[in-house]
C-alpha cells in the first residue's frame, strides 16, 4: 500500500529525474575549466620540468573554444552522443575530448543510417542473384542489426 510519503517521495525522484534531463537538454554540463587546466598544466610541468603558464594558457583558450563550439551546436547533436561523452566525474573533464568525442559519435551514428539504408538494397540484389546460381541461400557475416539512434543493437557472427 502506498502512503502518502512513499508517494511524495516517488514524485519527488520523478521530478527531479525529469528536472535533471531537462537541465541535461538545456546545454552541455560545465567544467571548472581552471582547475582541469591548472591540474593539467603542473602535470605536464611535472613531466617536463618546464614553466607550465603559456601550457595553462594555451589550455584555457582550447577549452573555451571547444565550449564555445558545443554550446553552438548542442542542439544539434545526437542524445546518445551528449550521454555518452560528456562524463563530468571523468579525472579532469575538458571540453576539447567531448567535442571530439560527440563529433565522432555523431559521425558514426551518421555513416552507421547510410550503410543501413545503401546496404541492404544492394546486397539484397547480388544475394539473390548468387542464390540463383548456387541453387542456395547466401547469408552475410558478420551481420550487424542497426538500431533507430545510430547504435548497434546485435551482431552475429555465423
Amino acid at each position: 500500500m502506498l502512503t502518502k510519503s512513499k508517494i511524495a517521495l516517488i514524485a519527488a525522484i520523478i521530478l527531479g529525474a525529469a528536472s535533471a534531463s531537462l537541465a541535461k537538454d538545456s546545454g552541455p554540463p560545465n567544467i571548472d575549466l581552471q582547475k582541469t587546466c591548472r591540474e593539467s598544466a603542473n602535470a605536464l610541468a611535472g613531466v617536463t620540468g618546464k614553466d607550465n603558464q603559456d601550457t595553462f594558457s594555451t589550455c584555457m583558450a582550447d577549452e573555451q573554444m571547444a565550449r564555445e563550439q558545443i554550446v553552438k551546436d548542442w542542439a544539434t547533436y545526437p542524445a546518445l552522443a551528449k550521454a555518452r561523452c560528456t562524463q563530468t566525474k571523468e579525472f579532469l573533464p575538458g571540453y576539447v575530448e567531448w567535442q571530439t568525442c560527440i563529433e565522432m559519435t555523431r559521425d558514426v551514428i551518421k555513416m552507421r543510417k547510410e550503410q543501413a539504408v545503401s546496404t541492404p538494397a544492394s546486397s539484397n540484389a547480388s544475394r539473390q542473384s548468387s542464390s540463383r546460381r548456387a541453387g542456395s541461400k547466401t547469408i552475410e557475416c558478420p551481420s550487424v542489426k542497426i538500431g533507430e539512434d545510430g547504435s548497434i543493437v546485435s551482431v552475429s557472427n555465423c
